[in-house]
């Protein structure tokens, strides 16, 4: 199964930031062919085996204590290639995180616009000391908001209807 580990890199990055006030902000997300084969993504890699596109990250919102899903678009003038690995870089340009595995399906770029939505979670981290530093996804902010309003309005209206059932009774038609 595919997995998405952090790296050695930013094991050192996250434990010069812990205590310092700092975190570590992902910013970009790169697609890579793994040089035409899967494989098991390693913590030691400091970039993807083949790296063929790269794009900032475009919106991001929290899913958890420590977990963001990431969101970026590559468009369909991005050269056509499998992708079988993804690369999560800082701002230094360093990797971060890598998605990869023997057992990748992989997708197809080029032509079409390629949609990356992935989660990822630091388990593992002390929460605040990785971030992602890229613009809230506001449609996401605006149906949870919308949702939360809705559940709250037909709370209200059962509990209003309770209230009515007991000061008026139970009529039947």
């Amino acid at each position: 199964m595919p997995t998405t580990l952090l790296t050695d890199t930013a094991e050192a990055k996250i434990t010069a930031a812990a205590g310092s006030g700092t975190a570590v902000a992902i910013t970009h997300i790169a697609l890579g062919d793994g040089n035409g084969g899967n494989y098991a993504p390693s913590y030691s890699q400091t970039a993807l085996q083949r790296e063929l596109a790269r794009q900032a990250i475009q919106t991001r919102h929290i899913v958890g204590s420590n977990a963001w899903r990431v969101k970026a678009e590559f468009d369909p003038d991005t050269p056509a290639f499998a992708v079988r690995e993804m690369g999560f870089f800082d701002a230094d340009g360093d990797l971060i995180a890598i998605w990869a595995g023997n057992d990748v399906v992989p997708r197809q770029t080029g032509a079409i616009t390629y949609l990356v939505d992935h989660v990822l979670s630091f388990t593992r981290v002390d929460e605040g000391l990785v971030i992602v530093n890229a613009p809230d996804d506001v449609v996401f902010d605006l149906a949870v908001t919308t949702g939360t309003a809705i559940a709250n309005l037909q709370l209200e209206q059962l509990r209003q209807a309770d209230a009515i059932r007991l000061a008026e009774g139970t009529f039947f038609i």
